[in-house]
């Protein structure tokens, strides 16, 4: 595993999955490099998307 802190794509022989280690947890799989990347990109999005929801949220009930 990486000290630099990079994006790691590893390959998982028993499940036929590559998975994407991040500092150091396992964010998203997928059955090639490409489609455990096009994972995290959503997974990623999914976060941001949550979180902007929940600010707007406060901000509608006055809590900043």
């Amino acid at each position: 595993m990486s000290r630099r802190q990079d994006i790691e794509i590893e390959f998982d022989p028993e499940t036929g999955n590559y998975f994407i280690i991040w500092e150091p947890l396992v964010i998203s799989l997928g059955r090639t490099k490409e489609g455990a990347l096009e994972d995290l990109r959503e997974a990623a999005h999914l976060g941001v998307d949550t979180f902007i929801d929940l600010k707007l949220k406060d901000i509608a009930r006055g809590v900043s």
